[in-house]
């Protein structure tokens, strides 16, 4: 190992460490919300890594041609540059291998169970439809197999001590902002996937552009038009060319300025170099394809009741949440929710939306993370009938299950299913569905927003 990355060792962990505590749990990236960007021995296990090979160009940025001072911390950055990539470029395989394995093992067997107690209401011969699960990832997986998707092209140097606020009219001046508040420079990296693809009904190139504040960890992720098909092939995927910007200083000291720097790169490529991020967050992957699966299966199928459009939902999402809940406890439903409504964005990557409309043409639009909305719970809305019927569950157990199996698998003709429920709510719990209900959707409002707030105090 390098002295220089020896010496990182004590410095980076203690780094890192912090950094475990900044990053929350709905970033956008597998890498950062999973552990690398906060991985305490990321820098002391590079040397177990393969280079990501490639050569990175060092730009000075004021003039625009190739960097020939003698900097140690540049010398430094250049040189460990391409073993971070190959650290995360290996991190990110073994993640998405254990995570997809994950899912697939847990997957048969949850399928297994929601079958069962599917076939038991008498919503027969449902079976998970396979053949577009997962293909997407596999190609994405093959190609990263392959080749690595990012190549740091270009390492940009710019010297503190020769900025002035006004900087030269070039291609990477571009990427700096100067802020008068504090006397800082933003940086920023923008980048442009584009993937030919071919299907059926056309050829076409779907184009996905990201961006990312690299001082903040803040940006943008816009996939135009259409996101990835099912027909996805890993040899769609072409190489993605990046520019990383670097301010170093003559009055910083050099190792300081080094550990400093290398830290701050790992958490900025832990956001951006993941391209998993075509498809959806690390967070709600997967999670939702079972009740969604049995949702689409059962509007299919015929059943004695005549509100199926707001009884198909509820009974499927109710099903699963039992599952949900007999596998891994029903606090993992409030999770999926919590994420679903209050730390998912289409368009926010790291740790917010930022769309980086740094000069007068630039006009990306997007919508942000918003943490301040309010748990909204309807029973006469299908994701809010839901809930209650999840809450007799959580009070009654197998008792309300077998009584709500019972009542909904005699039916002798079509009737309402929202009588069916409030007839069973009644029976089990004694107390008139007119007042349960109200106290039902209360009682699980502030389940959520208890356990809402316990996660983000990381304490969940």
């Amino acid at each position: 190992m390098s002295t220089s990355l020896s010496r990182l060792r004590q410095v980076i962990i203690l780094g890192c460490l912090f950094l475990s505590c900044q990053l929350p749990l709905w970033s956008q990236s597998s890498l950062s919300g999973s552990g690398v960007a906060d991985d305490a021995d990321f820098f002391v296990r590079l040397d177990a890594y393969v280079s990501y090979g490639g050569d990175v160009d060092v730009i000075d940025g004021l003039t625009g041609r190739t960097y020939h001072s003698d900097n140690k911390v540049v010398k430094t950055l250049h040189s460990n540059f391409p073993k971070i990539m190959g650290g995360l470029h290996k991190m990110l395989l073994d993640l998405e291998v254990k995570y997809m394995n994950f899912y697939l093992e847990n997957g048969v067997l949850h399928e297994r169970e929601l079958i069962a107690l599917a076939e038991s209401f008498k919503i027969t011969n449902f079976k998970l439809d396979r053949t577009n699960w997962m293909v997407r990832e596999k190609a994405i997986l093959t190609r990263l197999q392959q080749a690595p998707f990012f190549q740091i092209k270009e390492l940009v140097i710019w010297e503190k001590e020769e900025m002035d606020s006004t900087l030269p009219d070039n291609k990477y001046a571009r990427n700096l902002r100067y802020n008068p508040v504090n006397a800082s420079w933003d940086r920023r990296v923008l980048t442009e996937w584009k993937v030919p693809v071919v299907t059926e009904w056309n050829t076409h190139t779907v184009i996905k552009n990201q961006g990312l504040n690299l001082e903040t960890n803040k940006g943008f992720h816009i996939v135009r038009d259409q996101g990835l098909p099912h027909t996805i092939h890993s040899s769609n995927f072409k190489e993605v060319s990046v520019s990383y910007p670097v301010i170093v200083s003559r009055k910083e000291d050099t190792q300081a300025q080094i550990d400093r720097i290398q830290i701050q790169i790992v958490e900025n490529l832990s956001h951006l170099y993941d391209p998993f991020t075509w498809l959806a967050r690390r967070a709600t992957r997967f999670r939702t394809v079972f009740a969604n699966e049995l949702v689409k299966y059962f509007k299919e199928r015929k059943y004695r009741v005549n509100d199926r459009d707001w009884f198909d939902v509820t009974i499927c999402n109710f099903l699963n949440d039992v599952v949900v809940t007999n596998r891994y406890g029903f606090e993992e439903v409030y999770d999926l929710f919590v994420t679903q409504q209050f730390e998912n964005s289409e368009n926010a990557l790291g740790e917010d939306l930022d769309l980086l409309n740094w000069l007068p043409n630039e006009k990306r639009k997007g919508k942000g993370i918003n943490k301040n909305k309010k748990v909204y719970i309807d029973f006469d809305q299908p994701r809010g009938g839901r809930w209650v019927l999840f809450d007799a569950y959580l009070r009654y157990g197998d008792k309300f299950l077998d009584t709500l199996r019972t009542n909904l698998t005699s039916l002798k003709k079509k009737t309402s299913g929202k009588e069916v429920i409030m007839r069973t709510i009644e029976e089990v719990s004694g107390v008139p569905a007119e007042k349960y209900i109200p106290a039902a959707v209360k009682a699980q409002k502030a389940g959520i927003e208890h356990f809402r707030a316990r996660k983000e105090r990381g304490e969940a």
